[in-house]
Order: C-alpha cells, then sequence, then structure tokens
C-alpha cells in the first residue's frame, strides 16, 4: 500500500534523526565525561531509534476517528499501531536491561517516556488532540532523551548536560512543528485539535521562527558560556533553513516537502552541533 498509512510512510523514516541525534548527543556529553562502555552505547542508540520508530507507528491512531476513512486505510492504522507497540515493548526491554544496571532512576525516568508515548495520541490524555505535542516532545524526545542517555552511561546528571541538550530538544519540537503545519489544513477538516489548528496557521508560522531563533540564540549563550567550544559553523547550517522558510506560504501540495526539509535541516545541525561537542573529546 502506497501513501500515508504505508508502513513505510507510517515509520516516517526522515524523524528517525530525532532518536539518533538526541541519544548521540547524550553519549557524546557521556564519553567526553570519560565513560567508556561502548557496548552500552550502542544499545542506547539502538533503544532510542526504537522508541521513536513505535511512537512514529502509533502517532496515526486518531486518523481512525476520520469520517468515512475506507477499511484498507483504517486496516493500514490498526496495523502500524499493532507493530508499534510490539516494537515498544522490545524498547521496553532494552530499557529494563539498562534499569538493572543504572536503578531505581533510570526506571522512573523510562515509565515517564513509555506514559509520554502512550499519551501522545492514545487513550484520552492524547496529548496531540489536546495541544500538547510539540510540548511533550521538547520533553521526551530532547531534555528526557538526552539526560536519560547520559545518565546510562555516566549513572549522574548534570545542569551542563540540561543546557547542552536545548538545542535539540528545540530542534525536536521544530520537526513536530513543521509536520503540524504541513497537515494544518487535513487536521483542521477531521477534527484534530493539534496545537497549530488551535492557533491558527499564520501564529504556526511565527512560532516556526521563534523555535528556529531559541536555536541559535541559546547555541550562542552555550558558546559564550564556554560550554560549547564552537559557533562559526552552526551559524554556517541556517542555509539549509532557506528551503523549509520558502515553504511556509506555499500552496498545501507545495507544502508536503516542509516536514523532510526541516528534517534535513535538523540533520545538518544536528551532524555540526555534534562534530563541535567531539572537539572536546580526549
Amino acid at each position: 500500500m502506497s501513501g500515508k498509512y504505508s508502513f513505510f510512510a507510517a515509520m516516517r523514516p526522515f524523524s528517525l534523526v530525532v532518536a539518533i541525534a538526541t541519544c548521540g548527543l547524550g553519549v557524546s556529553l557521556a564519553l567526553i565525561d570519560q565513560a567508556v562502555d561502548g557496548w552500552l552505547a550502542w544499545l542506547v542508540l539502538l533503544t532510542g531509534v526504537l522508541l521513536q520508530v513505535a511512537v512514529n507507528l502509533i502517532n496515526d491512531t486518531p486518523d481512525l476517528q476520520t469520517p468515512g476513512l475506507e477499511p484498507a486505510l483504517r486496516q493500514a492504522i490498526r496495523r502500524n499501531a499493532a507493530i508499534g507497540w510490539g516494537v515498544m515493548l522490545l524498547a521496553i526491554a532494552l530499557g529494563l536491561y539498562m534499569v538493572s544496571i543504572r536503578g531505581w532512576p533510570l526506571l522512573l525516568l523510562g515509565l515517564i517516556g513509555v506514559a509520554g508515548a502512550w499519551g501522545y495520541t492514545g487513550g484520552k490524555v492524547n496529548y496531540k488532540q489536546r495541544g500538547l505535542g510539540i510540548l511533550l516532545v521538547f520533553l521526551l524526545m530532547g531534555v528526557l532523551l538526552i539526560g536519560g542517555s547520559y545518565y546510562v552511561l555516566t549513572g549522574i546528571y548534570t545542569l551542563e548536560v540540561f543546557w547542552l541538550s536545548l538545542p535539540f530538544s528545540l530542534l525536536s519540537s521544530l520537526l513536530l512543528l513543521s509536520n503540524e503545519l504541513r497537515d494544518y489544513e487535513a487536521d483542521r477538516e477531521a477534527g484534530i485539535r493539534t496545537l497549530i489548528v488551535r492557533i491558527g496557521y499564520r501564529s504556526g508560522i511565527k512560532l516556526y521562527y521563534l523555535l528556529v531563533s531559541l536555536v541559535y540564540l541559546i547555541s550562542a549563550l552555550l558558546y559564550w558560556t564556554q560550554m560549547l567550544p564552537g559557533i562559526v559553523m552552526l551559524l554556517v547550517t541556517s542555509i539549509a533553513l532557506v528551503g523549509p522558510i520558502s515553504l511556509l506560504t506555499a500552496n498545501v501540495p507545495q507544502r508536503r516537502r516542509l516536514t523532510p526539509l526541516t528534517g534535513r535541516f535538523y540533520l545538518l545541525f544536528g551532524a555540526t552541533y555534534l562534530a563541535t561537542i567531539w572537539m572536546q573529546l580526549p
């Protein structure tokens, strides 16, 4: 099956950069602080990717409420969600192994992550429907995932790790925001009350610019406080924003490329940010 609900499309491969980048940042910061368990580092990365895949596959479940949705599409959504929960169980199993190493603080963090993943589209909570998805992604796929990755390898958490996690956390929110902007008309018609449906498309564009500005502003502050060893190459990544920004005012068919191009910007900025962090490795 082709289209939005095919397995490949529902998995949203472009968004996997979020898990790779965020877990990669946590692992990189741990390596700088002399964490040396390479096997555990790879396990952290794998678990993060599995968690992202699971959330993506479950993400379309609210679309089952769309009136007139074809039976074949409903079946595809249910199939993807079932696979997603299977992947989630595998991620949980790997997480429990890491809990056996680091103890109850990691268990608490894992429970928050699973509850957040379920609450994004599931049950009566449904953060996406309540317009809280962008905030939830900032916390779960940013601050908590980076901090958790660092904690698995070091057994500690520091304020510096929190500050260094903020640019990636904002980028995670930006990627989801691009998705909500792209699907604005379809979500509004289907009655899916995302943040952009609630505040309006023009306000969504302003939020896009705000998140981008905060990414660079916080990065500059991190450089100024000497937590980040470089800034010039990060500023160069702004070139990759030309494409997605030009699509913010485009018509609906053209806007389909907004999320992949935002993901490309995330990838470029994330790779550059990690390379800058690696400059501190001994």
